[in-house]
């Protein structure tokens, strides 16, 4: 049987295929890479007084690759109200004393990596519209990032699930979810209005109050509104997202962090999932449970080689038996 890897992610394969229940490869022609992948959004962040963020959402299928270069990117994971910083994917800075939503994860068509990826806030050079509108339409298969949790103290208020065909709305009533045409609107609040999602982009909460922001995705969700006192805050999940012309897939919603779901990951069963991904936290101290970051998965494939040049390494061969990637950050993918 051999030795046990040390490393998580190819533990994960190497149980999967001693397991007996791997898929073979659909055969593919030559010049093209074909077979199975799947991708996990991050699970949105957690707010101060312990409310949950929303779930990653999944998106799991078969895709066939044209020689050429790609981008793929693993979400990082919904900031929680203690640390402010936005993240890859389109994940959103926190506000105030919200949580940020998680990013997106999936592949693009074309060498992108000269852009930034990053979510939306005061803190954070986004990508000018102009990339993103690039990015937008060249996305082949996303899975999006779970929404966070307003202030509030862990209740029926939660954010929304990462999609999925399309995200959760930031339960009751708040920032809305991405859909396949447009970004969530921000949650109305009774203090300030919260700020809509866009192509890639979560919304970033008004800096006021608590607002939970949006998960990022195909279109962003909505951040939530801000309020005073226990007001509802949530923000809403990303949308996720198949290109036909590439291939087939399974869009999954995240559940929303509200009870008694508390922010579930979707598509957990699957044989792709490699075991963390997509995890919604709820506020610290009320909580010790952090959200975690998206993954990016390549099953088992036929055809042309793939390779993966990791954020700051150098190119490296993918087996033909896959290969799971869940740090956060963008990757090119080759295939030649």
């Amino acid at each position: 049987m051999g030795v046990r890897s040390t490393n998580p992610i190819q533990s994960f394969i190497d149980d999967f295929y001693r397991s007996g229940t791997q898929q073979q490869a659909a055969p593919a022609s030559p010049g093209q890479a074909s077979g199975a992948f799947a991708a996990w959004g991050g699970g949105g962040g957690g707010g101060e007084e312990g409310s949950y963020g929303g779930g990653g959402g999944a998106v799991v299928g078969t895709l066939t690759l044209p020689s050429g270069s790609y981008t793929f990117i693993v979400g990082s994971k919904g900031c929680s109200y203690a640390s402010p910083a936005s993240g890859f994917g389109g994940a959103p800075e926190k506000s105030h004393n919200g949580g940020g939503g998680g990013g997106f994860s999936g592949i693009f068509n074309g060498d992108l990596t000269p852009f930034g990826f990053q979510g939306d806030g005061p803190q954070t050079n986004q990508d000018p519209s102009s990339d993103r509108d690039t990015a937008h339409a060249a996305a082949i298969m996303l899975a999006g990032g779970g929404g966070a949790a307003g202030q509030e103290p862990k209740s029926a208020v939660g954010g929304g699930g990462g999609g999925g065909t399309n995200g959760g709305q930031g339960d009751p009533g708040q920032g809305g979810g991405g859909t396949q045409t447009e970004g969530g609107a921000g949650g109305p609040g009774n203090a300030n209005s919260g700020n809509p999602g866009s192509k890639l982009l979560g919304g970033w909460g008004p800096n006021t109050q608590g607002s939970g922001g949006g998960g990022g995705g195909y279109y962003g969700g909505g951040s939530g509104g801000a309020s005073t006192g226990d007001g509802v805050e949530a923000g809403g999940g990303g949308s996720g997202y198949i290109s036909p012309p590439y291939g087939t897939a399974t869009l999954t919603a995240g559940s929303p962090g509200k009870d008694p779901a508390n922010g579930t990951v979707a598509a957990t069963p699957s044989p792709f999932y490699p075991g963390t991904a997509g995890v919604s936290g709820a506020g610290r101290p009320h909580s010790t449970r952090d959200s975690t970051a998206g993954a990016f998965v390549i099953g088992p494939y036929s055809g042309a080689s793939i390779s993966v040049t990791p954020p700051g390494g150098s190119p490296s061969p993918v087996p033909t038996s896959g290969q799971a990637f869940n740090t956060a950050g963008k990757y090119l993918l080759v295939v030649s």
